[in-house]
Order: C-alpha cells, then sequence, then structure tokens
C-alpha cells in the first residue's frame, strides 16, 4: 500500500460567525436522525474538531482544492469543506440525507454537489463515477465503520492521485491524516 499515516497538528480554531450559524442550525437534524429507527446508519462527528482538522490541512493544499466526502451523510463536513473555499463534493447512499445536504447547501449558499449512491465498488458503475472524482481531490474525508476500516484504505489507494490526502474520523478527539506517496 502506498498510504502512510502522517502527523499534523490540529489547533483549536476560533469558528468563524457563519459556521457557528451552519453549525447550530444543522443540529436539529442531527437530533432528529440520531433519535430514529435508522440511528445505526448515521453517526455524527465531532464538526468542531474536524473544522479544525480542515483549517489545518489547507496550508498543505493547492489554491483551489478539491474536497470528497465519502459516506457525506446530512453534508455537514462537505459543508464545512466548502465554507473554507473548497470544491466541496460528497457521496451518500441515503436519499433522505442527500435531500438535506442539498437543502442545507441552498439555504447557507454553499456550493457542495451530493452525489447520491455507494462509495463501495460492489455496487454496478461506482468505480468508474468514483474513479473521476476521487482522482481529482486533494482530501478525501470519511468516518469509516470498524468493519471497513481496510476497503476504506485499499479505495484511497487505488482512486486517489497520488499527494492525496486522506482524513478519518473515529471518535472522540481521535482525527487521523493519511497520505498517498507522491
Amino acid at each position: 500500500m502506498s498510504v502512510e499515516q502522517i502527523s499534523i497538528e490540529f489547533p483549536p480554531v476560533r469558528l468563524p460567525r457563519h459556521v457557528e450559524i451552519l453549525l447550530h442550525e444543522t443540529s436539529e437534524s442531527l437530533e432528529k436522525w440520531e433519535g430514529s429507527p435508522d440511528q445505526h446508519s448515521f453517526v455524527p462527528a465531532d464538526y468542531v474538531l474536524v473544522y479544525d482538522a480542515l483549517c489545518a490541512l489547507r496550508s498543505h493544499m493547492p489554491s483551489s482544492p478539491r474536497f470528497l466526502e465519502w459516506g457525506s451523510g446530512l453534508g455537514i463536513v462537505t459543508l464545512l469543506a466548502s465554507a473554507l473555499g473548497w470544491k466541496a463534493e460528497g457521496v451518500e447512499i441515503k436519499s433522505e440525507f442527500v435531500q438535506e445536504s442539498r437543502y442545507f447547501s441552498k439555504q447557507f449558499d454553499l456550493p457542495i454537489r451530493i452525489h447520491h449512491g455507494s462509495f463501495f465498488p460492489e455496487e454496478a458503475g461506482v468505480i468508474e463515477r468514483l474513479a473521476d472524482i476521487c482522482i481529482k481531490s486533494d482530501l478525501i474525508y470519511v468516518y469509516p465503520w470498524p468493519d471497513q476500516e481496510i476497503e476504506i484504505f485499499d479505495l484511497f489507494d487505488r482512486l486517489s492521485r497520488p499527494g492525496a490526502f486522506l482524513l478519518t474520523y473515529y471518535g472522540l478527539e481521535d482525527v487521523r491524516v493519511f497520505r498517498k506517496h507522491p
């Protein structure tokens, strides 16, 4: 595998007012999904910590960076990337989440593109669609389920461009950065 973990500090960043508002406004939807029977398919990240990581990684990116979120849920991390000036896209299998993501994009005037579907290649046509998006992405973000970690790294290794970053969230204060060898 040509992917290695790298060490980058994520100092806390003072949230801009528009990001505070975004996180506050989306929290109602988060609460709705956290209490639903479909809860098992959605676990929110610590969005402030992920925002700190995105800010720290921004200095390692080109002037117009491209961001892709695998399993984008309600699109909150994709929206945060857009708020930082990234060209931001997400891939989400649940149509309800795709609709809410697009609603938040309009509500906060943050341009994002959410693709409806899975990022796992066992679905027909996924590799072809994903390969084009992945190869253009400077940073891919994912909050992997424990049993998907090996598949995530394999997919990143196969589909990302050399020099691309992978940001993973594993839970409380556990955000890791990996990079594909240039």
